[in-house]
């Protein structure tokens, strides 16, 4: 993305893509497994980093025209030098890309603004996640006991210990921090052998990995509410997942006890720092969570099926779109309307490129006759 039109393109596909998403996600909520739930993520994620109109294909065709007429309309005025009106918007990269140039309209300040925006939240998240693992590096040793409960855990249900476990007086439930040293970080406190076994799951899955893209997901497009809307609900959605994971290697009043250690952290504050997964995340997330624990079952093997097949519409839906340039209802086939059809449908043979060239001279003649302006009749020979 080198101008902010391009910008516009790409978010506007990627926007496209995430309320298809979130309505196909209402519409199995309670229907297709938390894995399906979470697992779709990764096809606005695709989105997202494949630029937009590649290979010629899009998801809205018909918006790609109104674009690239507001931009010949809006940039005619102007002497942007990120930006050509009269060419076609193309995406080049699926991140901003300035060049050293000097600003020489507003597009131009909008789009530096833009990426100044991208690099200042990249920032941001970066400092916030030092300064808390500056926090967990002053952390106490665990007791002996506490140790030992761990490695039971573990070794109970075959997973992985981190490489350091702290004791963080502040800290008001257990958080991973970390995902190249993870660092499992325990309340001052007893903690429950369940809440132990939902930190490693997140340990196991890679769980710190995928908050680190969706943070990266979220800056790249700081300014669009719906991308920032649905990366807080697949980050909710991992924990859900979680919660499936450990509900599945649960059994009896064990699954009900989980619930309401669940519950308890309705309260308590979160890390929310890139690179961290925590098991409280806000009273109003773990309420929904409370409730697919309710709805909680196997789900049989034949849904894996329809559920693959579900996911496979979506993704051919999201990820490849249409071909070409389509129709747009015709109220005004004189401007810069009609320029960006004629452009996103180029003629393939030699009569159609007469007959375009026809209808731009008869354009250009009718636009100097509605262009001539009356005299008044007391100056007329």
């Amino acid at each position: 993305m080198d101008n902010i039109w391009a910008f516009l393109e790409q978010t506007l596909t990627a926007t496209v893509a995430a309320v298809l998403l979130l309505v196909t996600k209402r519409l199995f909520l309670d229907k297709l497994s938390p894995r399906w739930q979470y697992g779709v993520w990764a096809i606005l994620a695709l989105r997202v980093l494949l630029p937009a109109g590649l290979l010629g294909r899009a998801l809205l065709p018909g918006g790609q025209v109104v674009l690239e007429a507001a931009k010949a309309w809006v940039e005619r005025g102007l002497s942007s030098a990120l930006t050509d009106p009269y060419g076609i918007t193309q995406v080049t990269a699926p991140i901003p890309l300035v060049r050293l140039v000097g600003p020489n309209s507003v597009t131009d300040l909008l789009f530096l603004l833009y990426a100044a925006g991208v690099a200042a939240l990249l920032l941001g998240f970066g400092l916030a996640y030092l300064a808390l693992r500056r926090r967990v590096a002053r952390g106490g040793t665990p007791s002996p006991a506490v140790l030992d409960q761990l490695r039971r855990v573990a070794g109970q249900y075959g997973l992985n210990l981190p490489r350091r476990v702290v004791v963080l007086t502040e800290a008001e439930s257990a958080f991973v921090c970390g995902p190249l040293s993870p660092v499992l970080v325990l309340p001052d406190r007893a903690v429950d052998d369940k809440v132990l076994l939902h930190e490693l799951l997140h340990l196991k899955y890679g769980d710190l990995w995928a908050g680190v893209v969706m943070c990266v997901l979220r800056c790249l497009h700081w300014c669009n509410p719906v991308l920032w809307y649905c990366w807080n609900l697949a980050q909710n959605d991992c924990e859900a997942l979680c919660d499936q994971r450990v509900l599945e290697r649960l059994e009896g009043e064990d699954r009900r006890a989980y619930g309401v250690i669940l519950l308890s952290m309705a309260d308590h504050r979160y890390a929310r720092a890139p690179g961290t997964t925590s098991m409280a995340n806000g009273g109003r997330n773990i309420k929904a969570r409370i409730g697919a624990i309710a709805r909680f079952k196997r789900y049989p093997r034949g849904m894996t099926l329809a559920s693959g097949c579900v996911a496979l519409v979506l993704a051919a839906a999201c990820l490849v779109g249409t071909s070409g340039a389509a129709a747009v209802p015709a109220y005004d086939e004189r401007g810069e309307l009609a320029l960006a059809k004629a452009q996103l449908n180029r003629p393939t043979t030699v009569a159609g490129a007469l007959d375009t060239y026809a209808q731009a001279v008869q354009f250009a003649y009718e636009g100097q006759t509605h262009t001539c302006v009356a005299l008044p009749e007391e100056v007329r020979p």
